[in-house]
């Protein structure tokens, strides 16, 4: 099962024990007092006068910056009447100072410097606006020349600031907390990304090793099932020759039988045939009996008129009477005789005839009992067949069903993947989502840090050149 996403503990927001205004107003009157900052600088000077002697020489000039008590100065350009010094100063001057003078002087080593001119900018009007100025100042005293300075006037409250600083210096600290606080729980929400990765990891590779063994059996499955319906259609159509064998040997047996009853029927014809010429060889031995019996009573009679005759004829015309007597018998015992083998010949014909076809329906009955016989037996083969056939069916309807339950195994298992998936992918977003919103923090911490790092560098200046007032009093020393 997936495991259950366990948001990661926000760091809590930075709490201080007082207010900036709570502070403020501990602080009295003292934070409505007002101080001018100067940001001066003295970028170049044209065309100043030559105070040196030398035909070779030139002034030596430098420039004094002076705001309020505090004076500043430049560097010394040798022998330059167009000096260019971009030099930046830094003063803390009373709210009432109206002005700021830049007094051009000339550089010299054994007597004292010379005055090259000066010129003042009003801080009347600056100061109201927090305003600048940038430009050229012409050079009073009588002298030539000008001098091009920058100037930011900017009125600030030191109290005020030096307390909103303190209050900057303990939020600062409090952020630090809380920013070390966020970096702990972005490092454990990076840990628990990992871990949640590795753990999709883990089921995903789970999850597709069961989908790959189900794909495997699947396909075992499915290969199976291929080769049994190929042995199921190689029997099906042994099965279809078989029973067409069967159904050619059944027409054969008609065919068979058909024969049969023509032979049944031709012999039927025969016999017929037979017994009605017997019939007609029995007529006609009768008629020949009486016949025979009519000429042998004739002979008789003749032969008793003979022997009357005996007294009055002579011994030839007895012995002409005898010898056609003979003859006549002769010739009926010939006719006779022709008449016998003819109806034996016929007699032994039928009964040769009767024997080749009873032997001719013995053998067509043996054909059809040996045809019904192997009709039997592939009948008895297609059933058997049929009954495989059907316990074929019967096994490839199992591996149907089994294939249909894999194939439903392998959908859950697909459906279980996919829903993993999402749920570590809502989970991945989520704690992606807390990792953005933490950077995000993060970087507004580190912005603001910078911001109040700015403003304390700022406020630290101030509070130097302040201290270096109240070391210096009312002279006009310069810590450089």
């Amino acid at each position: 099962m997936v495991s259950t996403f366990e948001p990661v503990t926000r760091p809590e927001p930075v709490s201080l024990d007082s207010s900036l205004d709570e502070e403020l107003g501990k602080a009295g009157d003292q934070v409505s007092i007002s101080l001018l900052f100067l940001n001066v600088e003295v970028i170049s000077a044209l065309n100043l006068k030559n105070t040196d002697t030398a035909i070779v020489d030139k002034s030596d000039p430098y420039c004094e910056v002076l705001a309020g008590d505090n004076i500043q100065k430049t560097e010394i350009i040798q022998n330059d009447l167009n000096p260019v010094w971009n030099s930046k100063m830094h003063f803390f001057v009373p709210e009432s100072t109206d002005k700021i003078t830049f007094r051009l002087m000339d550089d010299n080593v054994n007597t004292k410097d010379d005055s090259l001119g000066y010129a003042e900018l009003d801080l009347t009007t600056l100061a109201e606006i927090n305003g600048s100025f940038k430009g050229e100042l012409e050079l009073k005293d009588g002298k030539n020349g000008k001098v091009n300075v920058h100037v930011d006037c900017r009125k600030m409250k030191p109290i005020e600031t030096e307390i909103k600083l303190c209050h900057l210096e303990k939020k600062l600290a409090e952020k630090s907390k809380e920013q070390e606080a966020t970096v702990s729980a972005l490092d454990e929400s990076e840990e628990l990304r990992k871990q949640a990765i590795e753990t999709l990891s883990d089921k995903e590779k789970e999850t597709i090793r069961q989908a790959d063994e189900i794909s495997e059996k699947h396909g075992l499955y499915q290969k199976d099932l291929t080769e049994k319906e190929s042995k199921i259609l190689d029997q099906a159509q042994e099965i279809e020759s078989k029973i067409k064998q069967c159904e050619e040997a059944q027409i054969a047996l008609k065919e068979t039988e058909l024969k049969k009853k023509e032979a049944e029927t031709k012999l039927t014809e025969a016999e017929q045939e037979l017994i009605k010429k017997a019939e007609e060889l029995e007529v006609k031995q009768r008629e020949n009996a009486e016949a025979l019996t009519a000429k042998e009573k004739e002979i008789q009679e003749v032969a008793k008129k003979l022997e009357e005759k005996d007294k009055d004829n002579s011994h030839v015309e007895i012995q002409k009477q005898l010898e056609q007597l003979d003859a006549l018998r002769t010739e009926l015992q010939n006719e006779l005789t022709a008449k016998d083998r003819v109806i034996l010949e016929q007699g032994k014909n039928y009964d040769r005839k009767k024997v080749e076809n009873a032997e001719l329906l013995s053998e067509k009955e043996r054909e059809i009992l040996e045809a019904s016989k192997a009709l039997e037996e592939k009948e008895k083969i297609a059933n058997e067949a049929q009954q495989k056939q059907d316990e074929i069916q019967n096994e490839l309807e199992k591996i149907r069903v089994e294939s249909n339950e894999l194939r439903s195994q392998l959908s859950s298992a697909m459906a279980e993947v996919e829903n993993v998936s999402n749920v570590m992918q809502r989970q991945e977003k989520q704690k992606q989502t807390e990792c953005n919103l933490l950077y995000k923090k993060n970087e507004a911490l580190t912005n603001e840090l910078k911001q109040l790092k700015g403003e304390l560098e700022k406020h630290k200046t101030s509070l130097d050149t302040k201290v270096q007032k109240e070391a210096c009093g009312d002279s006009n020393c310069v810590v450089m």
